[in-house]
């Protein structure tokens, strides 16, 4: 028989997201809801996920660990798992977010697993995808849509292609010169600023990960957007100094806090990833925010944000794991199992990663017309994780939480202060209003 050939070596951010999911109850899984907008049975369907699969090499791979860990791209459609259930509509979200969520990835056979929601008539309404966040970032899993769609449509003018990192994410991003890696990290114990406390310690295996969506319609996100161009501030700075505003509801919330920022590594490396690429494709920024900044009104806060996240970016300060390209799997191993165990706080601040207008991914859907995204927080990094999009012009904002160290009605407060929040901003004729 013949010996399979690894694909590459896992980079170090890659591979501790592997390890956190095998050892943190299925942390960092990514998972995304699509809404299915048109008919659709499921052997149309199965026959898109059959091409999709055979067409991106990362939805063949699975991983292989030595004294360092391999992906492998050569996993049969046959031996994805799938779901179709038939009784759980209309659609529960949170509900099958958490059922979904404990379902961990045997990422040994397969990075990747899906579900499809029927409708009593037989036609498909949702689908969704569980995805190892080593393989498939949120920017990947949009495009999949796409292509998706794209098969479902039977678009002659779109020609089939596929796009994988050849290396990773870290190594691009360390290969531009003026990038440099950060002074302080997220496993520092001795990191300056106050760690945020946990209402309820727990190790990983009790713990369970958690998500709330809610939606702006188009008009209020309309406001919005005129309001940053005449306050010269971006929309996700306001999306960010809202984040910010609303933790003041939060248990154990600190005036000196840290930020963390996803950034799609894309731009940053512009010629070497190709923007079709499907993989782990996410870099990370961290901002620290002291007592002054805090206390500051919205749109004070969120051009002071704006401004420190230009200043990182010309200074290419990242985060990324404390350890060398060519990590040792034992040291791995040992990070995360430092996040499995009880702790009496959060290794890093509120995550917020704003995603854009979807569409500018997608292109137009048309077997598609709304979805959310968010990973599995079992890991206990954050006390909330924010995922904010556009599709269509309406504002969708997906939260991510872990019980218990984060409880339900302290999320739903949250939630409920950033939206109200957001909603008066976009309401207000007074843009230099004080919240």
């Amino acid at each position: 028989m013949k010996k399979a050939i690894p694909f590459r070596k896992l980079g170090a951010q890659e591979a501790l997201f592997v390890e956190l999911t095998e050892k943190s109850k299925g942390a960092v899984q990514l998972v995304v809801f699509f809404r299915v907008c048109k008919s659709l049975d499921i052997e149309e369907l199965m026959k898109g996920m059959e091409y999709l699969h055979n067409l991106h090499p990362m939805l063949r791979s699975r991983v292989e660990k030595n004294h360092h860990t391999y992906w492998f791209c050569d996993v049969g459609f046959q031996d994805i798992p799938f779901e179709i259930k038939r009784d759980a509509l209309p659609l529960n979200y949170q509900e099958e977010f958490n059922h979904l969520g404990g379902k961990i990835l045997e990422l040994d056979k397969y990075s990747y697993r899906f579900t499809v929601y029927v409708h009593k008539h037989g036609n498909v309404k949702w689908i969704a995808f569980m995805v190892s966040h080593a393989a498939i970032d949120g920017r990947s899993a949009l495009l999949l849509i796409r292509d998706l769609d794209r098969y479902l449509r039977g678009d002659s003018g779109y020609e089939s292609s596929a796009s994988t990192m050849q290396k990773s994410v870290v190594e691009y991003v360390s290969s531009i010169k003026h990038l440099k890696k950060p002074q302080l990290t997220i496993s520092n114990d001795n990191y300056a600023f106050p760690k945020w406390p946990v209402e309820q310690a727990a190790n990983a295996s009790l713990r369970r990960g958690c998500s709330i969506y809610r939606r702006l319609p188009k008009k209020s996100c309309d406001h919005l957007h005129l309001l940053s161009k005449r306050e010269n501030v971006q929309i996700t700075s306001i999306y960010n100094a809202i984040a910010i505003i609303a933790a003041r509801s939060l248990p154990g919330f600190h005036s000196r806090v840290e930020l963390m920022l996803p950034i799609n590594a894309q731009y940053l490396c512009k010629r070497q990833i190709d923007p079709n690429v499907i993989g782990e494709c996410t870099t990370t920024l961290t901002l620290s925010l002291s007592p002054d900044d805090t206390s500051l009104n919205l749109l004070s806060l969120a051009h002071l944000i704006q401004r420190k996240v230009y200043l990182q970016l010309r200074n290419g300060r990242f985060f990324e794991p404390p350890l060398k390209p060519d990590y040792n799997l034992v040291e791995i191993e040992n990070m995360a199992k430092d996040f499995c165990n009880a702790k009496k706080y959060f290794p890093s601040g509120i995550c917020v990663s704003n995603v854009g207008e979807i569409m500018e991914y997608t292109g137009p859907l048309t077997f598609f017309d709304f979805g959310v995204v968010m990973t599995v927080q079992t890991h206990g990094a954050h006390p909330i994780m924010l995922v904010t999009c556009t599709i269509n012009g309406e504002g969708v904002f997906v939260f991510g939480y872990c019980e218990p160290l984060v409880s339900k009605e302290s999320a739903l407060k949250y939630v409920k202060k950033y939206m109200e929040t957001l909603r008066d901003l976009s309401e207000s004729s007074d843009l230099h209003i004080s919240y």
